[in-house]
């Protein structure tokens, strides 16, 4: 399951039953450089599942 820590500006994440799309346009100011400061990471889940990465957005620099 993605969750925000994982996910990159422009980024794709889909949902496999209904094809909702979400493009990351920005990424988690608390999860900066190489340690996440998130005290509880956000998930992401549509119809009861998972999202899947449907397509790679650039790394963290």
């Amino acid at each position: 399951m993605p969750d925000c820590h994982d996910m990159r500006v422009g980024s794709v994440y889909a949902c496999k039953q209904c094809g909702l799309e979400l493009l990351v346009v920005e990424e988690c100011k608390e999860c900066e450089g190489e340690e996440c400061t998130c005290t509880q990471p956000c998930t992401f889940e549509c119809c009861g599942e998972p999202l899947y990465q449907k397509s790679g957005g650039k790394s963290k620099s």
